[in-house]
């Protein structure tokens, strides 16, 4: 099954490729494990640092990797090694990675600030903790939409 990912939720063009996600050319899976930090994409999918970014920024999509999974009974909770814009929810998953064959489940993300973010998503039938996840980010309450105007793209 081919995922399709919405531009409008996710912020950038992405598509599946195998068990991959690719952002352009850009693996999400190979990127993730090559950097020691989290990073966002941009418009144009390109990799951009979250440690980087000022909190006036906003980007659609996080990318980082999973410290614990823990699935029973219908639900999920999985730990991520990235603190979430403390005004955002959470709109979708993907796992880079781990294939898309699984099952729709109450999925609970829990970052480094131990916030927590549910949405009901598939997940696959088979995760490896410290996986790769990308998150589909929006923001809520007070959060500003402010593009980014010129940035590097630090390698972390």
């Amino acid at each position: 099954m081919t995922r399709i990912f919405d531009a409008a939720t996710w912020g950038a063009e992405l598509c599946a490729a195998g068990d991959d996600v690719l952002a352009g050319e850009v693996s999400l899976r190979e990127e993730s494990l090559r950097r020691k930090v989290a990073f966002y994409l941009d418009a144009a999918g390109l990799p951009v640092c979250q440690s980087s970014c000022a909190p006036s920024e906003w980007y659609s999509t996080l990318v980082t990797r999973m410290t614990s999974v823990v699935i029973s009974h219908g639900r999920a909770v999985v730990s991520i090694d990235a603190a979430l814009p403390l005004h955002s929810s959470i709109l979708d998953v993907a796992f880079p990675g781990a294939g898309s064959d699984g099952s729709m489940v109450d999925i609970t993300v829990v970052d480094l600030s131990r916030h927590r973010r549910t949405l009901h998503a598939e997940i696959p039938s088979y995760l490896v903790v410290t996986g790769t996840i990308a998150l589909a980010l929006s923001p809520v309450g007070s959060a500003q939409l402010t593009a980014p105007r010129g940035h590097e793209t630090a390698i972390g």
